[in-house]
């Protein structure tokens, strides 16, 4: 029972994906669309239990890649690879206790630009394909954002908790506003606050953006709900219970507008589903590792949920803190409700502004966020690990941040590195 309550109370901050890299298909990106629901609910949180029989296979974490990859910004297909830059360094040594997939990305940008362009960078597997888990919630926030900025969304628009659109864990009260499940999506990772305001958004509200940055193996189309019910063995024809692991490679690598019609009708069938008849059939099939071993829950993972690359997510999060196209009111919105995200309590370095998300679920462990650091140089650092031979991956956040500090530490300048004593006023102060 203990494994599945924290899995789903851990939903607060999580979702999946898995291991190879896959390239989706270019496409010209639709205009978002919106369509609120606001409809009547309880507000009791759903119970859940768990027995779980899980297959230990020891894996072993990803070789360092220790070289820049190119000095170009784009690749042959158009898609973005990391820069050189000024000085690569090479990452830190994996702390033992982690396995499986490791990525990370972690660089200090020159300053006076809005250019993805690193001073410094340090990186692990940086274009291997992770599952984002709630780390996507980042990107549901700023489109929000633009959706204000563009007048297609309110701020005062209220929602309720439905049967159709509550997931996994803690929830929000019935008549929320949009910017109260904003936060909820961000600081408490809320499931149902951040499926809501997905669907707000629309289905084909996230892709859009990595299309125009280039980021082709960033996938961005399911709410949590969603994967959840194809994984649960209740996706339909589309993802049928014994062949999920055929059924989600077609749906990685179809065409965009394939992928997007395909997410749909499972959006729907997902609607149509109770959270605790979910959590049912996730709970004796899924976590009850029915579905296979460690690698056959990655692939699953990896093809169905929302994904990224530590290199390409790096580029999301430039976009969405520097180089945004958000007014100056939402850019501020977005840049206060992102510094309650979990993961400024175990940075090791001096900064003065912090945003950032945490994700975990089932063998899958994320973390990413933006600093300024004390001089005001501009950092991102992004971890991923997946096919974790931990089922509950949360554990790991120690393990994650030492690698992620020992990267931080690299790539700031080291007078950034000492926090300044402060000043004593003098005694002419005093006497004013």
């Amino acid at each position: 029972m203990r494994l599945l309550v924290l899995v789903l109370l851990f939903g607060l901050f999580g979702c999946t994906n898995g291991g190879q890299t896959v390239v989706l298909q270019p496409a010209t990106p639709p205009a978002v669309t919106s369509s609120q629901t606001v409809a009547t609910s309880s507000s009791q949180t759903v119970a859940t239990s768990s027995s779980q029989t899980v297959s230990r296979v020891v894996l072993t974490p990803a070789k360092p890649i220790e070289t820049p990859v190119s000095s170009a910004s784009v690749n042959a297909a158009g898609c973005a690879i990391p820069p050189s830059s000024t000085q690569f360094l090479k990452p830190p040594p994996i702390p033992k206790g982690i396995t499986g997939r490791v990525g990370l990305f972690v660089g200090r940008f020159a300053r006076g630009t809005k250019d993805f362009k690193l001073e410094q960078v340090t990186y692990l597997n940086p274009q291997g394909q992770f599952p984002l888990a709630s780390n996507f919630k980042t990107s549901v926030l700023f489109e929000v954002m633009r959706g204000i900025d563009a007048g297609t969304i309110k701020p005062e628009e209220r929602f309720n908790v439905t049967r159709a659109n509550q997931s996994y864990g803690r929830y929000p009260y019935d008549n929320s506003k949009l910017l109260d499940l904003g936060m909820a999506m961000i600081a408490w990772s809320d499931n149902t606050a951040t499926d809501i305001l997905f669907r707000r958004v629309g289905l084909d509200g996230l892709q859009p953006t990595a299309q125009r940055l280039n980021l082709c193996n960033t996938r961005l189309l399911l709410p949590t709900k969603t994967w959840w019910t194809a994984q649960a063995g209740l996706g339909g024809a589309d993802f049928p219970k014994y062949g999920l692991v055929a059924a989600t490679k077609r749906f990685a690598t179809a065409p965009y507008e394939t992928q997007l019609a395909l997410a749909e009708r499972l959006d729907e069938k997902a609607q149509s589903i109770g959270a605790e008849t979910l959590r049912r059939y996730l709970d004796q099939g899924y976590f009850a590792g029915r579905n296979g071993g460690v690698e056959t829950m990655s692939q699953i993972d990896r093809n169905l949920q929302n994904a990224s690359t530590p290199h390409e997510w790096a580029r999301f999060l430039w976009n969405a803190f520097v180089s945004t196209d958000l007014s100056t009111n939402a850019q501020k919105r977005f840049r206060d409700i992102m510094y309650h995200g979990k993961g400024r309590s175990y940075i090791r370095v001096p900064f003065k502004y912090y945003g950032g998300k945490s994700g975990n679920t089932a063998r899958v462990l994320t973390y990413s966020g933006f600093l300024e650091t004390l001089s005001g140089d501009k950092v991102i650092y992004v971890y991923m690990n997946d096919s974790s031979q931990n089922l509950i991956t949360r554990d790991e956040t120690g393990l994650a941040f030492q690698l992620i500090n020992a990267a931080l530490k690299k790539v700031i300048r080291p007078a950034d590195l000492v926090r300044p004593k402060p000043v004593k006023p003098s005694a002419a102060k005093k006497e004013n």
